[in-house]
């Protein structure tokens, strides 16, 4: 019994992994906003880049098109029909994500012509855009 006794009264003084129980309590408080951080900017950032990829798709498709009124019926259904394949159509149909064809001259499709997509949301602090040079052939 004297034995047990002396066995247990050393493990309780022994300091054995207090500094993990110490690293925990004060790492937790300071990660935990990087880590926080770190997400925002991942979701942030798949967002850019999904939103880039569907403003280059739109322009790439309005700049091959016959006419200006052909050129924003393919914009219309790159944007509903991309978006969607990029995960976006919540967005899009709800209204949070708009986008605006713009062109140097009138009408877009004609050569030289320099055509920009525009893509904003809220949840960015900046537009998203992607410009395509009509052939100078068409």
């Amino acid at each position: 019994m004297r034995l047990t006794l002396r066995t247990g009264a050393k493990i309780i003084q022994c300091n054995r992994g207090s500094a993990t129980v110490e690293f925990v309590a004060l790492a937790l408080p300071l990660f935990l906003p990087l880590f926080l951080f770190l997400n925002q900017y991942s979701v942030k950032s798949d967002l850019e880049g999904s939103l880039r990829t569907l403003g280059r798709e739109m322009a790439r498709a309005v700049v091959s098109s016959e006419n200006d009124r052909i050129a924003d019926d393919v914009a219309n259904e790159i944007f509903f029909k991309g978006g969607r394949a990029l995960g976006l159509s919540e967005e899009i149909s709800s209204g949070e994500i708009t986008y605006q064809l713009m062109c140097r001259s009138s009408p877009c499709i004609s050569p030289d012509n320099e055509i920009q997509v525009l893509i904003s949301t809220p949840q960015l602090t900046h537009s998203i855009s992607a410009i395509e040079f009509v052939s100078p052939w068409a």
